[in-house]
């Protein structure tokens, strides 16, 4: 995937542990996850995304997420996490989701995640107005 001219939803920098590597000395794939939920976490505690404004919002959940590998990755050199919005429904929403090195020049994974609003009875809820206006900002062409 080539990088979008539009402003990313988040960008941030993740470290690797060494202890997330495998027995092969890469990255174990299931660390990316965790690093994209990390980034996306940070995300809503420096924004205020999906904590309650106004509608019953409780939180969010996942309801469907992938992605591709396309570059191993090592402990030692930090990680780029950025989304940008693919789609935006009544009570969910797509990202398009990437790790690159931190300079950017090396897209290492890509993928989506479907993030679904609910309240606190674990029930879908609208997004509010403030939040997909957040959202709005950031959507692929």
């Amino acid at each position: 995937m080539k990088t979008p001219s539009i402003p990313p939803l988040f960008d941030v920098m993740i470290s690797p542990r060494w202890a997330d590597q495998d027995s092969m000395g890469h990255i174990n794939h299931v660390q990316y996850f965790r690093y994209l939920e990390e980034a996306r976490v940070q995300w809503m505690a420096n924004t205020g995304f999906g904590m309650g404004q106004g509608n019953e919002l409780s939180g969010m959940i996942v309801a469907a997420i992938g992605l591709n590998f396309r570059k191993e990755w090592h402990h030692d050199k930090r990680l780029r996490a950025k989304a940008w919005v693919a789609h935006i429904g009544n009570s969910s929403f797509r990202l398009v989701q990437s790790l690159y090195s931190e300079d950017g020049s090396e897209l290492v994974a890509e993928g989506e995640i479907t993030l679904v609003c609910i309240d606190a009875k674990h029930r879908s809820v609208a997004i509010a107005d403030t939040e997909r206006a957040q959202l709005q900002k950031c959507v692929l062409v």
